[in-house]
């Protein structure tokens, strides 16, 4: 009865500890939400924008050496964090101007496109968890069995005629290479913007 009863109490130590483990790999690494930004008394207009760097990574490898020659295949742009694709990257933007419409709209707020008030958006970076098509053109040694980590970053601000009021930056990325493999091209950059978007709503109120 003894040793039952001592196999029966690891055997749940251990899924306690399995069970913490996993929430702290999903939990991902977040960067501090931070907002300067006043909550806007007329409606709003949502202008969303990628940042130079990544803009210039959709048909390019990154000028920055951290972003270059993870892989000996220099054309890599998957390991290279280059060569997304115009297209990839304005699927991004068209997913935060959506989610921030939705997020904003749902808390009262007025969205219209020639609003006095003027929110505007940068996607600073963004990292699939696939090669995007246009990566893969590049190298044939990827393919969509190739998976990895990924996240985005973001700034913004907001502004009327008065000038400006206030600013926003927010980051994610996961950090956990076991919850990639089951995702698909864009899910943790996707995942950052929901959280973003979320966040900048709730920060207006």
């Amino acid at each position: 009865m003894k040793k039952i009863a001592t196999t029966t109490l690891l055997a749940l130590a251990v899924s306690a500890g399995a069970m913490t483990l996993a929430s702290t790999a999903m939990a991902g690494n977040t960067k501090s939400f931070s907002s300067t930004m006043q909550v806007p008394s007329t409606p709003v207009s949502i202008n969303v924008t990628l940042g130079e760097n990544l803009a210039y990574r959709a048909d390019n490898l990154a000028d920055d050496i951290r972003d270059k020659f993870k892989s000996r295949d220099r054309r890599n742009g998957f390991a290279n964090n280059g060569y997304f694709g115009q297209r990839d990257l304005d699927r991004l933007t068209k997913r935060l101007e959506t989610k921030m419409q939705y997020r904003l709209e749902k808390r009262g707020f007025v969205i219209a496109d020639n609003a006095p008030t003027v929110l505007n958006l940068v996607i600073t970076d963004a990292r699939p968890n696939r090669p995007t098509f246009n990566q893969m053109s590049k190298s044939t040694a990827l393919s969509m069995r190739s998976y990895g980590i990924g996240g985005a970053k973001f700034e913004g601000s907001l502004s009327n005629a008065d000038g400006g009021q206030g600013d926003v930056s927010y980051a994610w990325y996961e950090t956990d290479i076991r919850w990639a493999d089951g995702r698909g091209t864009w899910t943790d950059a996707d995942r950052a913007i929901d959280k973003f978007a979320r966040k900048v709503a709730q920060s207006f109120r």
